[in-house]
């Protein structure tokens, strides 16, 4: 798993241990900084860490071999076609959980249908996200009887990570009398858009700052080079007073950065790269705005839309003035507007306890041997 996938887990993980199962849990991630994630949010939950074997024949088999699990879930798209063979030759029960497929992946797969459909019949359950996953999934070939529809799992981590959230460590760095702006997971090519719209919203609102955090931290020393404002841009590492643009360059705080920020923007949008977690702002109460490209979060982006919690901008001048319009906006607004986050938010969760709901059902007799 990767960072994303690891935040699906944790609900997940968390509604296990809630409804009593004390069985081992082996977590395993492909990236570092999946692995950073995993150690930060489901170190107390999880028995142990491993890195994904190496998806061939023999590493498999010793693999399983050695680790003999009862049951397996993938999270996402995470899809290993050796390993999920080798299981269903063991019987031994695999689940795709808070399944997802993106526009990319869907064409590519409708290439060779019939690969997928074998891949996906190694699957005793798949709990789609949204009804565009549920479509794809199943026009791709997976049986229908095993597909079900139960919502994100993502939205039912943030509420927990709201409650264990500890803003404090921001206050000496987000301290000052201006709004913040916060420009979240941008890729390359957002960036200048977001600093053009950055130095519109400041002929309006001079005081505002505007927090950049790129969706890959290594490439923070280059988007610093691009705010180009000597002594009033820096590192979030060596933060200065009196900044005016903050570059992040580490992870795990972008979702407690927007809890602290009073609009937003959601990179992966403007770029085609299917867009990125709208969900993290509006768990604060926070106005997002993001761009074209959120096929990855369409059924989400679509009813967020409706509810007027989002907006969708195309360039710098639309997103500079949807950013004052959201900073402007009167207090009693901004209280209506976060109310109505909550009751989104409500509306669209429980995802993970229906997910494991099913899993357990389906497995009760060897989850609680």
């Amino acid at each position: 798993m990767s960072v994303g996938e690891v935040q699906s887990a944790l609900p997940l993980v968390r509604a296990m241990r809630r409804e009593s199962y004390r069985g081992p849990i082996l977590l395993s991630t492909i990236t570092s900084t999946g692995k950073a994630m995993a150690n930060q949010e489901l170190k107390p939950l999880v028995d142990a860490h491993i890195y994904y074997p190496w998806d061939v024949p023999g590493v498999v088999r010793r693999a399983l071999d050695r680790l003999s699990p009862r049951v397996y879930t993938v999270m996402e798209t995470e899809i290993w076609p050796n390993l999920l063979l080798e299981l269903k030759k063991r019987e031994i029960p695999a689940y795709m959980v808070n399944a997802r497929v993106s526009e990319k992946t869907f064409r590519r797969a409708l290439r060779n249908r019939d690969f997928w459909s074998a891949i996906l019949g190694t699957f005793r359950g798949i709990f789609a996200r949204s009804p565009e996953d549920e479509a794809r999934i199943l026009e791709i070939g997976a049986d229908p009887a095993r597909v079900f529809r139960v919502g994100d799992a993502k939205v039912d981590a943030l509420f927990e990570r709201r409650r264990k959230s500890d803003r404090s460590s921001l206050d000496p760095v987000l301290q000052g009398a201006g709004p913040v702006l916060v420009a979240g997971s941008t890729h390359p090519g957002e960036e200048e858009t977001v600093l053009s719209a950055f130095a519109e919203v400041k002929k309006v609102l001079p005081a505002s700052r505007l927090v950049l955090a790129p969706r890959h931290p290594e490439r923070a020393e280059a988007v610093l080079e691009l705010a180009a404002e000597p002594g009033r841009a820096c590192l979030l590492s060596k933060w200065a007073p009196g900044w005016t643009i903050l570059v992040v360059d580490r992870i795990g705080v972008l979702f407690d950065l927007y809890g602290r920020s009073d609009a937003a923007f959601i990179g992966g949008s403007l770029v085609p790269k299917g867009g990125q977690n709208l969900l993290e702002p509006l768990a604060w109460g926070v106005p997002a705005f993001h761009g074209p490209h959120m096929e990855d979060f369409q059924d989400l982006a679509r009813q967020a839309n409706e509810w007027g919690l989002t907006g969708t901008v195309e360039g710098p001048g639309q997103l500079a003035t949807a950013w004052i319009e959201s900073l402007s906006a009167p207090a009693k607004t901004r209280e209506e507007f976060a109310r109505r986050c909550e009751v989104f938010l409500d509306s669209v969760g429980g995802a993970s306890g229906k997910t494991w709901e099913k899993i357990e059902a389906d497995n009760k007799n060897i989850l609680w041997e």
